[in-house]
């Protein structure tokens, strides 16, 4: 599907520069024994935006988490947990776009904590009632779950009839603002681990035209990965192209997933 909107993304030169100086600044610490500064104790603001039909996902920032590996103010990683980090994100970069996802999101990187594992993430698709809303539209979002859960991660979507108990919750409604299609807001604690997710889905283009179930499950593929913490790709064939027109996932995706995943949350910077 040819996308109506666009969305914000760097090119893979840009994103290994922001890379190199995230590296070479902890690499300036350690020679230094710098110990990292605490920033200012995190906050509730709230946001939200997207694209068509992808959405870039602005999230909410809530408290911070208990026992985490970062700094309880700041959420920046300690420096061994940073210089890992980004050992392993240079070793594991080739066939990703985590660097371009760093750079998108100033170096902080944000999923699903590991103790979620232990169940999979509740996924209340709840039935629209608003225009142009058919049930092949929840069922492009089930199809867009199994794609994902395809991928190997070490959470998964499972649906639930429960909207009080559903880790991520998709709504509908007829038409978005800002010339997009989809929109997904998601909650984390200390710049990190994701704890809530909302994914909204139009039913109609901006244009008024109606979408169908296939350009659905594109948007889906794109909003879900979006709420397991994926940015935005710079490459077009990829589902989380800004403007996406992939109903697959492609290696990219699932190397990127795959990756982020054996990372830590918070701030690399």
């Amino acid at each position: 599907m040819g996308a109506l909107g666009s969305g914000r993304f760097v090119v893979p030169l840009v994103a290994a520069a922001l890379l190199a100086t995230v590296a070479a600044d902890v690499a300036r610490r350690a020679l230094h024994h710098e110990v990292p500064s605490a920033g200012p104790a995190a906050g509730a603001p709230s946001g939200s935006g997207g694209c068509t039909p992808a959405a870039a996902s602005t999230p909410t920032t809530a408290g911070a988490a208990p026992g985490s590996r970062a700094d309880t103010r700041s959420g920046r990683l300690n420096l061994a947990d940073r210089e890992a980090a980004l050992k392993r994100i240079a070793l594991g970069q080739d066939g990703t776009y985590l660097p371009a996802m760093l750079a998108e999101d100033d170096s902080i990187l944000h999923r699903w904590p590991d103790e979620r594992a232990a169940r999979p993430l509740l996924v209340r698709v709840n039935a629209g009632a608003v225009p142009g809303f058919v049930p092949d539209d929840g069922a492009a979002v089930v199809a867009a779950m199994a794609r994902w859960n395809a991928v190997g991660l070490p959470v998964r979507l499972q649906e639930t009839p429960d909207s009080a108990g559903a880790d991520i919750v998709v709504l509908w409604s007829r038409q978005l603002d800002s010339n997009r299609t989809g929109r997904t807001d998601v909650t984390w604690r200390n710049h990190g681990p994701i704890v809530h997710v909302e994914i909204t889905l139009a039913t109609h283009l901006p244009s008024g035209k109606q979408v169908v179930p296939a350009q659905m499950t594109e948007l889906a593929l794109h909003e879900l990965g979006h709420a397991l913490g994926l940015d935005h790709s710079p490459e077009r064939s990829d589902a989380m192209y800004p403007e996406t027109s992939a109903a697959e996932l492609t290696l990219r995706d699932r190397r990127t997933a795959l990756l982020l995943y054996t990372l830590p949350t918070g701030d690399l910077k």
